[in-house]
């Protein structure tokens, strides 16, 4: 059963749900209403339910990303056929072939022949002598990577595919030949090509009718929601229009009863060519009508997650773990030790919780016996969930240098609640709070700012946030707002929004986005930075470094490179206690404009200063 506000409840203090599940959001909120789900199965346990407008009456949706290690689960809700099946289809190609890249022809051939030129240079590889086996098991290795490619293509593979083959066949005997007689080969090279081709891709193939409480599901190239944004008002409308502009693979998933779901999976996705930041992403979408918020929330269990709201002792564990991430405690023994002993702890409530159950299976169908294993896995992981957190609490406590969880829960940084911006839900660090003052004054003389344009700073205040480029994908902001939209999509900074640290000083004029006191943010635990412009890269198999990155706020507000950014996960409230200092406007007619718009919406203060004082020129 999923809870809703007004459900009166009666249970253990640490059992009561976090956040609560609104029947129907306010209807054309463009960022809509954050909830926190049980379990681990979204990344932060976080989804955001947004009604938008339409012309049949609220159009509801679900927004969350899975998490990766949630996505084999998911799969196996789903009505799909597990074979892979080759199907040729005509695309561009720049370099390599498809096939080609996600066999690694070219990788295996390349290692077999440096090793064997290797041997041959050192005196190990000569005529009429035993090839050394690690040499064998690499020219093996090609052999078969290079028969794998032949079963793939079949009898009948386009024109440009059996010119790649005949390319490694012919580089694989010449390998052979290199082997036998003790003499080099030359350098390998991939095979590549330019333009229009006829190429062999692998797609799962369409799924059968569907069966017990499975999904149906097929998959297609990828899309997004394009809904439509008032700029002036900042609501949101949707006709069911989809964005077919996007570089991945998503699977359309049928519920049942008009509800829908769309999912663009980790493992189908390769980083190295599609949008890293829409790997994991997930709607699920109602039919129209109002009250539908419960059943979007319920309706994430037929695909086998987490479907009801996290409860106090689920929001401390989370808590936790995004300080262990912020914090960089992920590697320390405790930590590592403690994590182990949580899986094995929920490993023997279930062992309980089946031993006094087991005969209520007796007799079930096997979509019943699904179920029952479900609703088993869900109690024992609340009822395991107060020792897990106890456990977790005294690891990261010593790891970050307190005698025990008790001492690190009494001091004055420790916040297990998360905070609310605008559409999504945050949580703290406690490191930071443990030394505000110290870091108060570190950023002494420094602010955070978000540079923007005359149009994209109204837009902004219109809705109230200032959202990533995926949040504003699902609110219906218009494309290239945003100064590298599609380059951040796949250095993954679309996630995220940008900000900079400057000179308090050497701020100018605007339209921008001010916070004198950076602090203010920095206590959040979900930022990165990079003293460089890196595209807020977080893709390893990217074009831009991963490796400058830090989320040591005393490093970040010493940057100094002009080109430096700060990224906070989906967004910023710009009119709540985290808006902004100052918002500087292009001129006096904008801040004008912009002060009448803030008043007709009721907003009179931001981050406790009238708003006299905060929109400025």
């Amino acid at each position: 059963m999923v809870l809703v506000a007004d459900d009166p409840v009666d249970v253990e203090p640490g059992q009561l749900p976090v956040t609560t599940i609104p029947l129907t959001p306010d209807v054309g909120h463009a960022y809509g209403e954050p909830v926190l789900v049980g379990g681990a199965d979204l990344l932060s346990s976080t989804a955001t339910l947004v009604s938008y407008q339409s012309s049949n009456g609220p159009q509801s949706v679900l927004h969350a990303r899975v998490d990766e290690d949630a996505e084999a689960k998911l799969l196996d809700a789903l009505n799909i056929s597990p074979q892979m099946v080759p199907a040729q289809v005509e695309q561009q190609v720049t370099g390599r072939l498809p096939v080609d890249e996600k066999h690694a022809v070219a990788e295996k051939l390349i290692a077999a022949a440096k090793s064997v030129n290797h041997h041959i240079g050192n005196g190990t590889l000569t005529t009429g002598a035993p090839t050394p086996a690690t040499t064998t098991e690499k020219i093996d290795a090609a052999e078969t990577a290079i028969q794998g490619l032949a079963e793939i293509l079949g009898d009948s593979p386009s024109t440009v595919e059996q010119a790649m083959l005949d390319h490694y066949v012919g580089r694989f005997q010449a390998l052979q030949h290199a082997a036998a007689t003790g003499t080099k080969v030359d350098q390998v090279a991939p095979f590549l090509h330019e333009g229009t081709a006829l190429v062999t891709v692998m797609v799962l193939a369409l799924p059968p009718a569907a069966f017990g409480d499975s999904a149906v599901a097929v998959l297609r190239s990828a899309t997004r929601i394009k809904p439509k944004l008032d700029t002036t008002t900042g609501q949101a409308s949707w006709d069911g229009a989809r964005d077919t502009n996007v570089a991945g693979k998503e699977y359309a998933i049928d519920l049942g009863d008009g509800f829908q779901a769309v999912y663009r999976p980790y493992g189908v996705n390769n980083p190295a060519t599609t949008e890293y930041s829409l790997r994991g992403r997930l709607e699920v979408i109602a039919p129209a009508g109002e009250g539908q918020g419960p059943e979007l929330v319920r309706r994430l269990g037929q695909l086998n997650l987490a479907n009801r709201p996290m409860t106090r002792d689920e929001g401390e564990y989370s808590y936790l773990t995004a300080n262990v991430t912020a914090q960089s405690l992920g590697q320390h023994a405790e930590v590592v030790a403690a994590r182990v002993t949580g899986v094995h702890l929920e490993d023997m409530v279930r062992q309980e919780i089946f031993h006094d159950r087991a005969h209520e299976a007796v007799g079930m169908t096997d979509a019943q016996l699904a179920r029952f294993a479900k609703d088993i896995q869900l109690e024992a992981h609340t009822r395991a969930l107060p020792a897990k957190v106890q456990v977790l609490r005294d690891a990261v406590a010593k790891a970050a240098g307190f005698t025990d969880g008790d001492s690190l829960a009494s001091s004055p940084g420790y916040d297990p609640a998360p905070r609310r911006s605008a559409g999504w839900l945050s949580w703290t660090r406690f490191d930071v709070g443990n030394s505000l003052t110290k870091l108060t004054s570190a950023v002494a003389g420094r602010s955070l700012a978000h540079s923007t344009s005359a149009a994209g700073l109204k837009a902004m205040l219109a809705t109230g946030v200032l959202a990533s480029t995926e949040r504003r994908t699902t609110m219906g902001t218009h494309q290239n707002v945003g100064k590298s939209e599609h380059a951040d999509k796949l250095s993954g900074g679309a996630s995220s929004v940008f900000l900079r640290v400057r000179k308090t000083s050497s701020l100018g004029s605007g339209p921008s986005l001010v916070w004198d006191q950076p602090e203010r943010l920095l206590t959040r635990a979900d930022y990165y930075g990079a003293n460089a412009d890196t595209f807020g890269a977080v893709n390893p198999a990217g074009n831009h470094s991963t490796s400058k990155a830090t989320r040591d706020p005393f490093k970040i507000v010493s940057f100094t490179n002009a080109s430096n950014e700060v990224m906070f996960a989906d967004g910023i409230d710009l009119l709540g206690p985290e808006g902004p200092s100052r918002i500087l406007c292009q001129s006096k007619m904008q801040r004008d404009e912009i002060r009448t718009m803030l008043t007709a919406k009721g907003v009179t203060t931001i981050a406790g200063k009238p708003i006299k004082e905060v929109v400025t020129i």
